[in-house]
């Protein structure tokens, strides 16, 4: 791979989920370590690792407004540190503020800190999306692609590059994926994404469904400047840090009977708080005017506020003392005082 001109042509990662996309950025960022600026963007958590093996500082989102990130870009490029940036314990809508105010003030640097930098971003298409799929807003989805985008256009010149890695070529804008010269194209499965890896790398539709399914896991056709003219297969080598991306190893379940099991799920508490949030489902579910009359017939005072509103009805608007509406309904002034002042809580009260 030429470093030089992968800088000037950027990189695109694709391949299905177990193809080795987060191996194959693993293993870039390892090899031209000592070569380039590397900012990491790692939205799952993957690349701690890398880190610590390099002694990089680490970015919590978690601890980071997008204002903050957008002053830590600036420092970034101006003292041209190495970082990485996890976004893994915030929500997608949040992750793409983040990148949004951190990307945009990476290419927002001034002209003497246009240094080169490579900006690796695993599942890009989170920040990305074609089409305005996702669940954030339209606005924070249409700001994150954009400046996804910005990136890959305007960012070359501003020496910034970006390496990176989806799962699938359709789930990615565009507007993205047209600014890439270099692609490194993996397993693939589904028709729609075997047809556009193939067109990506200038196969046709046939070799396309004769190749990419058959790539084992860490095999890539590459293609491009960076690597050659001709899309050429290759398969990525050994890395030195510790790569979380492979799903866990299959160790047997720990068996136990169904009470046991009960116990420790603690499914009466569930079930309990089921039966609360059902309730309260319930209650809100009804219209607020029901509500009221709902609370106003379970009140202590209800069936004395009754009498008391029979007996006055008549008598309005001239009403009656307290203690002769006691006597009158053979009970105490309390309770009568109780029942007024439920009627006049509920605006019934006539004077």
């Amino acid at each position: 791979m030429d470093i030089e001109k992968l800088l000037d042509g950027r990189l695109l990662v694709q391949g299905t989920s177990g193809a080795g996309k987060s191996w194959t950025l693993r293993r870039i960022v390892e090899q031209t370590n000592v070569l380039v600026q590397q900012i990491i963007i790692d939205p799952e958590g993957e690349f701690g690792s890398i880190a610590q093996h390099y002694d990089f500082p680490i970015l919590d989102g978690t601890k980071l407004d997008p204002a903050a990130l957008a002053v830590a870009a600036g420092r970034v490029r101006e003292h041209r540190l190495s970082v990485l940036l996890d976004l893994s314990q915030l929500d997608r809508e949040t992750q793409m503020q983040s990148v949004t105010a951190f990307v945009g003030a990476l290419i927002a640097a001034p002209r003497e800190n246009w240094h080169p930098a490579m900006i690796v971003i695993d599942e890009a298409h989170l920040f990305a999306p074609f089409g305005g799929a996702g669940l954030a807003a339209t606005s924070v989805r249409q700001a994150a692609t954009q400046t996804i985008t910005d990136l890959m256009s305007r960012g070359r010149k501003r020496g910034l590059a970006g390496v990176l890695a989806t799962q699938r070529i359709a789930k990615l804008a565009k507007s993205v994926s047209s600014e890439v010269l270099d692609f490194m194209i993996g397993l693939n499965t589904l028709d729609i994404d075997i047809r556009r890896a193939a067109e990506t790398i200038g196969w046709d539709a046939r070799k396309g469904f004769d190749r990419l399914p058959m790539l084992k896991p860490g095999d890539f056709v590459a293609s491009g400047p960076a690597f050659s003219q001709a899309p050429a297969t290759l398969h990525i080598g050994a890395v030195e840090t510790g790569h979380i991306g492979a799903r866990p190893e299959m160790v047997a379940p720990t068996i136990i009977d169904s009470a046991g099991a009960a116990s420790l799920l603690d499914l009466e508490q569930l079930h309990a708080a089921t039966a609360g949030d059902e309730e309260i489902r319930s209650e809100a579910s009804i219209p607020p005017a029901y509500r009221s009359i709902r609370a106003f017939i379970r009140e202590p005072a209800f069936a004395d506020a009754g009498r008391v509103w029979e007996v006055l009805r008549p008598l309005a608007p001239q009403g009656a003392a307290v203690a002769d509406l006691a006597d009158y309904l053979s009970i105490d002034v309390g309770r009568v005082s109780a029942a007024l002042a439920l009627l006049d809580s509920y605006g019934k009260f006539l004077t």
